[in-house]
């Protein structure tokens, strides 16, 4: 597996889009517990988001970014495949002795 980075410009907040937020977002939240994504990054004008896909190939990575349920709303996207993403790793508690 190879991972991609996305670079996607929104279109303008209207109410179509953000009553379809809950939705996308349970998306996001599914391909995350599929190791599909590593990460994703709004920005905060909600104009830009930033994903990095975990997929065979580039192609594949575009079919998951397809079917994101905001797709309709991409003005523009762009793909970088990646050499390594490097991220840090899930930190568990600290264990108690009490």
């Amino acid at each position: 597996m190879s991972a991609y980075l996305f670079e996607i410009e929104l279109s303008a907040i209207t109410e179509e889009l953000s009553n379809m937020i809950p939705e996308h977002r349970e998306h996001i939240a599914q391909l995350f517990s599929q190791g599909r994504l590593f990460s994703y990054s709004v920005s905060q004008n909600r104009k830009m988001v930033w994903c990095v896909i975990n997929a065979e190939d580039e192609q594949e990575a575009m079919e998951i970014v397809a079917k994101f349920p905001l797709h309709k709303y991409f003005t523009d996207i762009s793909c970088h495949p990646l050499l390594f993403h490097n991220t840090l790793p899930a930190s568990l508690p600290d264990i108690s002795l009490n």
